[in-house]
């Protein structure tokens, strides 16, 4: 499906519309940037969404990683390639776009399921990498049509994997403080908002992997949060998971995204 479908109005300019007003053109569009492993990849399926959340609003889009473009929401090669398991991305930029109305929301989300934070995720690491050269895709994009764009936040789902052994676990915080200042230096915002989800003490029960150190990642993400103004933190003990304790469900997935709206809608208002 052509992009020319889905973009707000102020948007049309990406492909060539004219006589728009100066005035929605140079509305930004706002782009909030999506990291982490597997509960950020998402395992909602996308039969479960309620109906309000079957159908995306028309002023918001991600970016396609492998073909490099702009498609709809939940239409991109990464959900395909996953067949269309969807994670926090749909109702947070649901929430978005009621909360900006006027302007068009962008998601670009780097994943990767069982990325760990100290090998995967510092600067120079693969992960990492990958995630600043889908951002800088995305946002040389809007640049080369001259669509006004900001970066406004961040949303981060990640720990469980640096939970396996204890001093991957006691590095956790120092390489989460190290990661969230070069992100911000990357996008030129020192007070960029980043709202993550802790991870789940639920990873202590039976699971196929080893989760023995995860209430020592638990606290160091709680205390970034707590010396942090501009990091927020969402408790995700209670949510609900698939029988392997470590996967979300769709409800989680859409609990958990709805969450992370409201808090980056507290953050930039």
């Amino acid at each position: 499906m052509e992009i020319t479908r889905y973009i707000h109005v102020f948007f049309l300019s990406l492909i060539g519309f004219s006589g728009l007003g100066q005035e929605n053109q140079e509305l930004p569009v706002k782009v909030f940037i999506l990291g982490g492993q597997s509960n950020m990849d998402g395992t909602g399926k996308s039969e479960d969404l309620p109906e309000k959340y079957r159908s995306h609003p028309d002023e918001v889009m991600i970016w396609d990683n492998k073909k490099e473009k702009w498609v709809s929401l939940g239409t991109d090669s990464f959900s395909e390639r996953r067949k269309f398991k969807f994670g926090p991305e749909i109702a947070f930029s649901h929430l978005m776009a009621k909360k900006f109305p006027n302007h068009t929301i962008a998601i670009v989300k780097t994943s990767g399921g069982g990325t760990k934070l100290w090998k995967h995720w510092l600067p120079g690491q693969p992960m990492y990498t990958r995630f600043l050269k889908n951002m800088d895709n995305a946002l040389q994009n809007l640049k080369g049509q001259g669509v006004a764009y900001e970066v406004s936040g961040m949303l981060w789902m990640q720990g469980e994997s640096d939970a396996e052994t204890l001093e991957w676990a006691n590095a956790y915080e120092e390489n989460l403080k190290v990661l969230y200042k070069d992100v911000r230096k990357e996008t030129g915002k020192k007070n960029l908002p980043i709202v993550m989800g802790r991870i789940s003490i639920g990873l202590l029960r039976k699971t196929p992997w080893n989760f023995d150190h995860t209430e020592v990642v638990q606290a160091a993400q709680d205390k970034v949060a707590a010396e942090d103004k501009n990091v927020f933190i969402i408790n995700t003990d209670k949510l609900e998971t698939l029988n392997d304790n470590t996967h979300f469900n769709s409800e989680s997935n859409i609990w958990l995204g709805e969450k992370m709206g409201k808090l980056m809608w507290k953050a930039l208002k």
